[in-house]
């Protein structure tokens, strides 16, 4: 980017061949145009240039990196909740337009040309499911089966048609001076196919030895007897890479109407609920009021969130009802007493989709099991809105991982954040945070990567050194991580209820109350045994032992094989099968890197990459030649309808003082189209 001119190094005037009273030579329209030609010469010599040097524009053809970064897909709107998401429509992009091309071939055989359209139309996604309500939703109506199960809304469908996958801009320049840094998103030649380019995230550098394991990156040093250590991301990229899970804003008012139970409660009934069914959503608050006891002697009074997720059955009984107002075919105690809290998983809606394949097949019309996640999330966070009444008495914030209580408590007389781990008496950062007087204001609580960090109306809140997030060791919390699998008891439902905000002696309200998860990476590598198609779908991996095989725990206790696909997340029993998770290890040599996809259940990533005469295989196997690293993802293009597309320019993967005065203030840019970021599902402004 040019610079202005100041005083000191003012461009000097250009040298005048002739004065202005003097006639011009003739000839002057050849000089014009001369100078026309050689003005556009200039620029396209100066914007190969900065093709091949600076920077590049690339399309995001799949969704490896969703929610991060979209590949081809359709922007959904929920009709129940209104929540907006994006899933994937990745087969209605080249593959499809080829085939078409194929089809006005002239030469096709009848067979050829009914095969073609055949795959053209199974090529269509034609119903996802939402990630908040999660009901199954159609994008389209031309050419569904007859009889569509009454879980599915059919009278209210739009027709919802396919976007190109995001465009970025990269920046090649970098490199050259500054190596990549783990975590940033990085374009690469395919190892596979040199024409063609991947964008993954880097996790794995030179020289180390990476190891897969519940969901996160260890690394260690690749020299024998080092020990692995988790890879804490930094708190910006904590932030921008969680995923929504609930938000109590799109909670959908027909479930509710029919007696589904809201998924923050209280059991003890110390909190005060209003909760109100509008035409599409359940408009909620949640008010504590001190009680007259000093707020030392008196209890946290508890408000605690389930992972209640509605199934086509019970999205059957409420259309019923809404129907009717009636509980067809069962009776209200009896539908409600089926209903049990969940397990988290890494369910992401950009994979739950239908496609018209799947119906033309014979399929059953709904999303797949194995599309709903399939690895349990333990790396949680919370968020919610606050309205302190009286500056008095103490507020909490809790997150469960592994049926401990990690919690960070505020006093609201003086601000002060002190941090608690069951069973770490030692463990008791402290942090003086922004509350310093009654009114609104934004929390914002995670445990990510063996990390605990608060932010307050989006700023972090320092703890720590110079992260601001107080580190702990999950060997010493857990008695060993490999013994960090999911807990409950009658006297702690652990995590059937893994998220709560609590207070003691304060009074203040809470509304617009979020839970949120971590990417998970699955550990799998190349060669492992496939899963059952009817489970997970072909080519899929899980972290654990095949669950439709009786398996053993690492003591010799024997397991059961599961009786159906999501057994694992809803029956407590299953639970030691978690203690059969892989650990994956990968060696990365000198000017080798590994890179992996946030989307991980649908990545064909560094983990899966093999040697042999395979069309996924990669000379020398699962790593990245640094020699075939293009650049780091500098910004994304943005368009909003109706308006000019502009590129939004991502602030942490510039290099120092490089298209500096391109950046903008993102949020502000966010609370001007009206959408605070990570709070309605619209994707975050920041490439991660």
């Amino acid at each position: 980017m040019a610079k202005k001119n100041s005083p000191k190094y003012r461009r000097p005037e250009p040298v005048r061949l002739f004065r202005e009273d003097e006639p011009v030579p003739s000839g002057s329209g050849t000089v014009a145009l001369r100078e026309t030609i050689e003005s556009i010469v200039i620029a396209f010599v100066l914007a190969f240039l900065f093709r091949t040097f600076e920077a590049e524009a690339f399309v995001i053809p799949t969704g490896s990196m969703s929610p991060s970064l979209q590949g081809q897909h359709k922007d959904v709107k929920c009709s129940e909740c209104g929540y907006r998401f994006r899933t994937t429509a990745s087969t209605e992009g080249e593959e499809r337009n080829a085939r078409l091309a194929r089809l006005n071939q002239p030469g096709l055989t009848p067979f050829q040309r009914d095969r073609l359209q055949r795959e053209i139309a199974g090529s269509e996604v034609i119903a996802g499911m939402c990630p908040m309500c999660r009901q199954t939703m159609l994008y389209r109506t031309d050419g569904l089966p007859s009889g569509l199960p009454e879980s599915i809304d059919s009278s209210n469908v739009a027709f919802e048609g396919s976007y190109p996958g995001d465009r970025i801009l990269v920046n090649k320049y970098g490199f050259g001076y500054n190596p990549p840094q783990r975590w940033d998103v990085v374009v690469f030649k395919f190892p596979g196919n040199g024409e063609m380019n991947y964008i993954k995230r880097l996790v794995g550098l030179p020289n180390e030895v990476l190891q897969v394991y519940q969901g996160d990156i260890f690394i260690r040093p690749n020299e024998p007897g080092k020990e692995f250590r988790i890879q804490r991301k930094p708190p910006d990229k904590v932030q921008v890479m969680l995923q929504a899970v609930h938000d109590t804003d799109f909670d959908p008012a027909i479930l509710h109407k029919a007696g589904w139970p809201l998924r923050w409660g209280d059991p003890l009934e110390g909190w005060q609920v209003e909760a109100q069914a509008e035409d599409a959503n359940v408009e909620q608050t949640y008010r504590i009021v001190a009680a007259d006891a000093p707020a030392a002697e008196t209890k946290v009074a508890w408000l605690r969130y389930q992972h209640l997720l509605p199934d086509e059955r019970d999205w059957t009984v409420a259309r019923r009802f809404a129907a009717t107002g009636k509980h067809v075919g069962t009776t209200k105690e009896a539908w409600l007493g089926e209903v049990r809290p969940q397990l988290i998983t890494d369910f992401n809606p950009y994979n739950a989709r239908i496609m018209r394949a799947q119906i033309l097949q014979g399929g059953p019309m709904q999303v797949e099991p194995y599309q709903q996640g399939m690895q349990w999330v333990s790396d949680l966070a919370v968020a919610c809105e606050v309205d302190i009444k009286q500056l008095q008495g103490e507020l909490l914030l809790d997150l469960v991982e592994a049926g401990k209580h990690f919690a960070c408590q505020i006093d609201l007389r003086t601000g002060l954040a002190t941090l608690e781990i069951d069973g770490l008496a030692d463990f008791s950062p402290t942090a003086q945070t922004p509350i310093t007087s009654a009114g609104e204001y934004r929390l914002q609580f995670a445990n990510v990567d063996d990390q605990l960090l608060l932010w307050v109306d989006g700023k972090l809140v320092q703890f720590q050194g110079d992260t601001g997030a107080a580190d702990y060791d999950a060997d010493l919390v857990f008695g060993g991580r490999e013994q960090a699998i999911p807990q409950t008891s009658e006297e702690d439902p652990g995590e059937l209820s893994p998220v709560g905000i609590g207070a003691r002696g304060a009074t203040f309200t809470v509304s617009r109350l979020q839970v949120l998860r971590d990417i998970y990476y699955i550990s799998a590598k190349a060669g492992d045994s496939g899963m059952p198609p009817r489970w997970y779908g072909p080519g899929s991996h899980t972290d654990y032992e095949r669950p439709d095989f009786p398996t053993a725990t690492p003591d010799g206790t024997e397991l059961a094989a599961l009786s159906y696909e999501r057994q694992l997340f809803r029956d407590p029993g299953t639970w030691a099968r978690f203690l059969t998770r892989h650990k994956r290890e990968f060696p990365i040599a000198q000017k080798q890197y590994f890179v992996m996809g946030d989307n991980s259940p649908e990545s064909l990533d560094c983990r899966l990459w093999k040697q042999g005469n395979d069309p996924n295989a990669v000379p020398g196997g699962a790593y990245l030649d640094a020699r075939l690293m293009t650049g780091a993802a500098v910004c994304t293009l943005m368009v909003e309808a109706g308006k000019e597309p502009f590129y939004v320019i991502v602030r942490d993967s510039l290099p120092p003082g490089l298209m500096h005065g391109w950046q903008l203030d993102m949020e502000m840019h966010a609370m001007k189209k009206g959408q605070p970021m990570l709070a309605t599902g619209v994707r975050p402004l920041l490439i991660p």
